[in-house]
């Protein structure tokens, strides 16, 4: 799936724990709040919320956008330099927080899944190519065409962008310290966290250090709780 002008369409991944003092008023300020605002932004297509199955951090979010470039756009830098009073209560409770500005490079499969399993992947120096012909022209394809396949629906590879991601900003501010940041992140739609599981037990055990990946990291499954088209979606 591409973007304008062919270039890839963008994501902006987030994975964070939460103080649990704050949960209720966490998820109506995304309801109420934080999507829609997100959605109002120029390039901004759909956002999707997940709640944790299991280890890892507790909630993952993305966004998709026209391209990873909006992400540094004036309309998206006025927003998270001028955070509402909401972002600012409940941004002041995000703990673990991961947050990475990635460009979508290979999506194979189709649909949304009612569950997706996330794991970050380090590509060797030197050897980005190699591992992104491994993933597209062996993994993700082995994988939907596998026994018991009809429970994986998506494969997509989101590389990131430190370059966009590091920004110094009023919200990253309110978060306190340094966020976190992913190199590349496979990301499996999947029928049920049932699958899902399986799925990222599948990618594990797969040889991605004999196709260029210096790091393959734990699997983190997790449920689909929100997803959400905005006036530019598709």
């Amino acid at each position: 799936m591409k973007g304008g002008k062919g270039e890839p369409q963008g994501i902006l991944a987030i994975w964070n724990d939460l103080d649990p003092k704050i949960e209720t008023d966490y998820h109506e300020w995304y309801w109420q709040e934080h999507l829609l605002e997100r959605l109002a932004i120029p390039g901004f297509l759909t956002a999707r919320r997940y709640e944790g199955v299991g280890s890892g951090p507790k909630y993952f979010s993305f966004y998709l956008t026209t391209s990873v470039e909006v992400l540094k756009s004036p309309a998206y830098l006025q927003r998270i330099h001028n955070p509402t009073e909401w972002t600012r209560r409940c941004m002041a409770s995000f703990r673990n927080m991961n947050r990475t500005a990635c460009s979508q490079t290979i999506d194979l499969g189709r649909g949304i899944g009612s569950a997706a399993v996330t794991l970050e992947i380090e590509a060797a120096a030197g050897q980005e190519d190699s591992l992104r012909r491994k993933i597209s022209a062996s993994l993700f394809p082995e994988l939907l065409k596998s026994p018991g396949a009809t429970g994986f629906l998506r494969c997509q590879l989101w590389e990131g962008d430190p370059g966009i991601t590091d920004q110094k900003t009023a919200e990253q501010a309110l978060r306190g310290g340094e966020d976190k940041m992913v190199n590349w992140v496979v990301i499996i739609e999947a029928s049920s966290p049932a699958q899902a599981e399986k799925a990222g037990q599948r990618i594990g055990a797969y040889p991605l250090t004999q196709g260029g990946a210096k790091k393959v990291g734990p699997p983190y499954v997790y449920r689909l709780l929100h997803y959400l088209q905005g006036p530019d979606g598709c």
